[in-house]
């Protein structure tokens, strides 16, 4: 039990092998724990044949609810939703003479077969039927109902249960590393996408301390080192600290498409450390791992790399590339059955912010002007801010878009000053080209709202040279009317309203 609880899976698997059970109910308990490491695992075809093998067991007993409701529980893992939860609930009706710890641990397993459904109403009252005194079950159920705000794009109740759940641990007879690992994981998401800094100290509290040499962790490893390597370069701005966390994120990456998303990581990093040939060679490694893959396969986190390498590959003006990717995310991409850090409304956003970058980096400048819009308006509906800060940095960019550059404004100062985002927002403000003095007039009086015919009169200009002026203002800021024009010269700083 020691190698279960320490996230350990495979070496609990070994010493299931070599242990030489006497009696039937010592053969049918290393059963069972034998059939939760493979879950654990994500094994859930191995588990049901174990389960299956199981020996007659006594009808109502624990040990025949704790078989019903793994079987249940590995249906619903493998795909076979509807038919898990049957089995889960039929446990759970025949439960009511069992140890409370078992009825909250079939409860557990039914609120997931319903997650599974994207019912997440039926998932949440069943969760709050987990009894309080059930140790380590009702911690996990906290965690749950974490993953079930985060698809309900609620991060401020996401991270307020991810955190319970690890305080409620800490008070656990006995510690699941497996649980601790993921609740870090989903902070380490909720801190990088809000820019919570609180929030970031007690990942890196907790990251110190746990042993990530179990193979079990591997997953929840690599996404905090993902999320460690983001926030160092875009919150911080710390690139040499993003680039080995980058590195690590490859070094220790689980799927061969984990490091295909670790490599866009490194091209990112490149990419704003100024090494635009570095950033272009690891794109191009990702893009050839990514091409020895099986999309169909993908899923659960790995379903998303297809749109983190359509990213970087549109970075890099790789547009064809970027394109093929994205086709291949939109004609694969499939939800998992199970909890999923990418599979939520936050997933949406991104697909729209991708597309942008693709249509952008094919010179399509109104199609990516409309999908950068439509990213930042989710990502700013769900409080994502990191995200929603990037996307209005490259709708300013593009357009004049006065709700983008105030967004800009107001969140970019939550950053260090060395982030790229900083710098971006920064030199943003500066116009690309020279004004003569006199545009320099015409413009102001233009953002103070005067007409052609008030600004000739000031100027003491004819009304036709006035419009020759505006006109040739609006071609050098690329407008199309005077009140873009005006939030063009709010958002570069030339000018600012009473």
């Amino acid at each position: 039990m020691h190698a279960w609880f320490a996230g350990a899976f495979e070496r609990c698997l070994e010493l299931c092998d070599a242990v030489r059970a006497r009696d039937a109910a010592s053969r049918l308990n290393l059963m069972l724990l034998r059939a939760r490491a493979l879950l654990r695992l994500d094994s859930a075809a191995e588990a049901l044949q174990v389960l299956s093998d199981a020996c007659a067991v006594p009808a109502g007993s624990d040990e025949s609810l704790t078989l019903r409701m793994l079987t249940g529980a590995a249906h619903v893992r493998a795909g076979e939703v509807e038919r898990g939860l049957q089995i889960l609930t039929d446990a759970r009706r025949d439960a009511d003479g069992a140890h409370s710890t078992i009825r909250s641990e079939i409860v557990l397993n039914v609120a997931l077969a319903h997650y599974a459904l994207r019912n997440l109403d039926a998932a949440e009252k069943s969760l709050r039927h987990v009894d309080t005194k059930s140790d380590i079950v009702y911690a996990r159920a906290l965690e749950y109902r974490g993953w079930i705000a985060l698809t309900r794009a609620d991060a401020e109740a996401a991270t307020r249960l991810f955190v319970n759940a690890l305080e409620t641990l800490d008070r656990c007879r006995h510690y699941d590393r497996f649980l601790e690992a993921n609740c870090i994981r989903a902070l380490a998401h909720l801190a990088v996408d809000r820019l919570d800094r609180s929030t970031w100290s007690i990942v890196e509290e907790r990251r110190a301390r746990v042993d990530w040499s179990v193979n079990g962790l591997g997953q929840p490893n690599f996404w905090i080192a993902y999320c460690a390597a983001t926030y160092a370069l875009d919150v911080q701005g710390n690139v040499l600290r993003a680039a080995r966390e980058a590195r690590a994120a490859e070094r220790g990456a689980p799927t061969a498409a984990a490091r295909v998303q670790a490599l866009c990581k490194r091209a990112a990093v490149a990419r704003y450390a100024g090494e635009p040939l570095s950033a272009t060679d690891h794109a191009e490694a990702a893009a050839e791992l990514f091409a020895t893959l099986k999309p169909p396969d993908l899923s659960g986190d790995d379903a998303i790399v297809p749109l983190v390498l359509a990213e970087q590959l549109a970075n890099a003006s790789l547009g064809d590339a970027a394109r093929a990717a994205l086709d291949t995310f939109s004609r694969y991409a499939r939800k998992s059955s199970v909890l999923s850090m990418t599979h939520s409304p936050y997933t949406q956003a991104f697909h729209r912010l991708v597309e942008g970058a693709v249509s952008e980096a094919a010179g399509e400048k109104r199609a990516a002007i409309r999908r950068y819009r439509e990213a930042f308006e989710l990502y700013a509906t769900h409080a994502d801010v990191r995200r929603a800060l990037d996307a209005a940095l490259r709708l300013t960019r593009l357009s004049a878009d006065r709700r983008a550059a105030e967004y800009a404004q107001a969140h970019a100062r939550k950053l260090a000053p060395q982030s790229w985002m900083r710098k971006e927002l920064e030199k943003s403000k500066t116009p690309a080209v020279k004004l003569t003095a006199v545009q320099r007039e015409v413009l102001l009086l233009i953002c103070r709202g005067k007409s052609n015919p008030e600004i000739g009169r000031l100027r003491k200009r004819s009304l036709h040279t006035i419009r020759n002026l505006v006109s040739r203002l609006f071609e050098i800021f690329e407008v199309s009317s005077r009140e873009e024009l005006a939030v063009e010269c709010v958002r570069r700083g030339l000018y600012t309203p009473n």
